[in-house]
């Protein structure tokens, strides 16, 4: 059975986590979709657009829903010989991650500005989605 995994398919930081984890996930144990085009199937899982979009969200193959840091531990686990899988679970980073997250989730429009300036933006514009007030 297979996990699957909701990401932002608008964010670039997110393509490029999921672009990655597609390619370490050899077994194919891990679905992963945007949020956009999904939102009946997150509906049907009592997952809202908005939530989806707040934090990443994971459907495990046994039905449970994890948001945030654990969706993503799900995802390394899955994701073979991915060392970020062991790092994030260390003692003294796991309250750390679990903390940080929230922070990264609520502002990857400008770490990708930051750290993929090119990805942002395609043929001279760039999209972002209109902000929803928490």
């Amino acid at each position: 059975m297979q996990h699957t995994l909701f990401y932002d398919a608008d964010c670039p930081l997110c393509q490029r986590a999921m672009a990655r984890a597609r390619a370490a996930n050899r077994s194919g144990s891990l679905a992963l979709l945007p949020v956009q085009g999904n939102e009946a199937r997150l509906a049907a899982h009592g997952i809202s657009h908005d939530a989806a979009l707040t934090l990443i969200h994971a459907i495990c193959a046994d039905g449970t829903i994890l948001r945030g840091m654990p969706a993503l531990r799900l995802m390394y686990r899955e994701c073979e010989g991915h060392r970020l899988h062991r790092i994030w679970n260390w003692p003294l980073l796991r309250p750390l991650a679990d903390w940080g997250y929230p922070l990264l989730a609520r502002h990857r429009y400008r770490f990708s500005r930051w750290f993929l300036p090119h990805a942002a933006c395609a043929g001279g514009t760039c999209h972002r989605p209109p902000r929803s007030k928490p």
